[in-house]
């Protein structure tokens, strides 16, 4: 692990360990078989990868063992009032699953104890998803440390070299990379270290909120903190304080990280199961996030996209302590990139990260200096998939308006069109769309962009999409599956599903759509499948009840003989025998 990562993970430390009842780990209690198995993320192929997702969408978890901090807020706690506390009851409630905590210190060994020999847990929370000891889920938001002072001091500081520092008291945790990049800057003498501590859930004033604190009650003039920590006494305590992100004040200690979930590198499903859940469940878990106070930085890749201005990439000085590379203001600007290019980044590599923290001036200024606007990165994506996925019109214009192409696939042949869809993105969807962006190009397994959306359950996309002129029939995956019977394996509404609630549009208004635009309701799978069927094999009667309306066919069998009404019997499906019934004349 980086000393970035050890900083961010030692940040949590602060409590011992707790007795907790043994319970089966999330992936036996679920007792999932498959290809997967016994394998890391990263030994799997695509095709073990989807049938992975596949299977997390069917999974069952009985309970998620989750390790946690019984006192440290505003993360956790044992009365389970941290925001992590929360944002899992929301995921728990999503997946059917009981949580059972195991209630330990973030700390030493962590993820070995979490998920070794001990084999204590399912779950961590908050963990810097670049960590190679974790599988981890897709980023849910990306934070920074912060400076925190009274309102009435008005500091106003926006620069780690400001002379100030050297002479207020300013307060750090023990081990963090805001400690490490004060230090590099000569503010050490004046410093009060908040030590790490072991007994805060018995004694709250070690909490390393505390140190915060502090700063409200006159005993500190600066708090060094991180940013959930200093958000959360603001928002929620009320406190009377200015909180000013740090993560653009160094070039070469990183001070922003994307947080999400970690599991075991082998529990593939568990991974997907829980990232369908955050996507399902976004605004709640964005609600959660803005109700505590988190200060969020604009990330294209979180399942959050923030709004505070993001560093990008960071690059190694010869000389840390060498004030004139450090920004001393709180935007990036143009002396800045000059700079980064002179010392050897590339025009390219800023566009990239320029991008990805939607900062549109910034871009603007780099393609001037030469940066193309169709370079891959180091992870195969385009400037303008991105942009798509974080749904940044703006961006979006500039990098079409200086000859981005809009077709332009990603390193896995997605298109900036598929980027869109998979993160929901309406608006992307339709400027793309209106800017000659081909809503039939495909990744090569076959998916278009609507089939994809309805396979993500993005519903809005998919409807967006429909309403566009995207080809309502086109089939996808070697099974042939049209976006109608896609749409028809929707669990029934009211049922437990992972079905995004919070959208504008809904499976049934997906259906009613693809209808509407004359999708072939009697189309068949290689298995000469309908929808018909696959609603009924899921218990779907509203849905069953609108494909027999438009036209379906209950007498159609499939390759196996069985009609619609025959795999309701079969897999006992009660709701759909009734309507089935009802509806057929026999």
């Amino acid at each position: 692990m980086s000393a970035a990562l050890l900083s961010i993970t030692a940040l949590f430390a602060s409590t011992a360990f707790a007795d907790n009842t043994t319970t089966p780990s999330a992936a036996n209690s679920a007792g999932l078989q498959g290809p997967w198995v016994g394998k890391d993320f990263d030994e799997l192929d695509q095709a073990e990868i989807d049938a992975a997702r596949q299977a997390a969408r069917n999974a069952h978890f009985p309970t998620l063992r989750v390790c946690a901090d019984p006192g440290n807020m505003p993360l956790s706690d044992r009365a389970r009032e941290g925001y992590q506390n929360k944002i899992l009851e929301v995921l728990a409630k999503a997946m059917g699953a009981r949580l059972s905590y195991y209630w330990r210190a973030y700390t030493g060994d962590l993820v070995g104890q979490a998920f070794g020999t001990a084999d204590e847990c399912d779950l961590l929370m908050d963990m810097p998803v670049e960590d190679d000891d974790i599988l981890a889920t897709m980023p849910i938001y990306r934070t920074s440390y912060v400076l925190v002072w009274r309102n009435d001091e008005k500091l106003s500081i926006s620069s780690l070299d400001d002379p100030r520092l050297r002479h207020l008291r300013v307060g750090v945790f023990q081990i963090s990379a805001l400690r490490q990049a004060l230090s590099d800057h000569g503010v050490v003498a004046n410093v009060k270290v908040w030590h790490v501590s072991s007994d805060t859930e018995w004694v709250p004033a070690h909490q390393p909120w505390r140190q915060v604190q502090e700063v409200v009650d006159g005993k500190l003039d600066v708090a060094a903190a991180w940013g959930p920590m200093a958000g959360w006494l603001k928002t929620m305590k009320r406190a009377p304080i200015t909180i000013q992100p740090t993560n653009l004040m160094d070039n070469s200690v990183p001070m922003e990280f994307s947080l999400g979930i970690g599991v075991p590198k082998q529990d593939v499903v568990l991974k997907f199961a829980l990232d369908d859940a955050l996507k399902a469940h976004r605004a709640e878990i964005e609600g959660i996030l803005r109700k505590y106070g988190v200060p969020m930085v604009k990330c294209a890749d979180c399942l959050i996209p923030g709004d505070l201005p993001a560093h990008g990439s960071y690059m190694t000085q010869t000389s840390v302590a060498d004030s004139e590379s450090k920004p001393t203001h709180w935007s990036v600007s143009r002396v800045q990139v000059d700079k980064w290019l002179a010392e050897g980044s590339s025009a390219n590599k800023e566009l990239d990260d320029a991008v990805i923290a939607n900062d549109v001036d910034r871009a603007a200024y780099l393609i001037g200096k030469g940066a193309s606007v169709n370079a891959l990165d180091n992870l195969g994506t385009p400037p303008l998939v991105t942009a798509a996925r974080a749904g940044c019109i703006e961006m979006m214009q500039l990098l079409i308006a200086h000859g981005a192409k809009v077709d332009r696939r990603d390193g896995e042949g997605a298109t900036p069109l598929m980027g869109a869809a998979e993160r929901n993105q309406a608006a992307a969807i339709r400027f793309l769309v209106a800017h000659g962006a081909s809503t039939e190009k495909g990744a090569p397994r076959g998916y278009t962009p609507l089939s994809l959306a309805i396979e993500e359950q993005q519903f809005d996309a998919a409807y967006t999409l429909i309403e566009a002129g995207a080809d309502v029939n086109t089939a996808a995956s070697k099974y042939r599956l049209t976006p109608l019977m896609v749409v028809a394996s929707e669990p029934p509404p009211g049922a437990h599903s992972l079905v995004r609630v919070l959208q504008n549009h809904g499976p049934m208004d997906v259906a009613r759509a693809l209808l509407a635009h004359k999708a072939k309701v009697n189309a068949t799978d290689t298995e000469g499948v309908t929808a018909l069927m696959i609603a009924a094999a899921h218990d779907n009667s509203p849905m069953i009840a609108l494909l027999i309306q438009s036209g379906a066919n209950p007498a159609m069998k499939s390759a196996a003989g069985e009609t619609a009404r025959d795999i309701a019997v079969k897999n006992d499906n009660l709701g759909a025998i009734r309507i089935l019934s009802l509806l057929v004349r026999r």
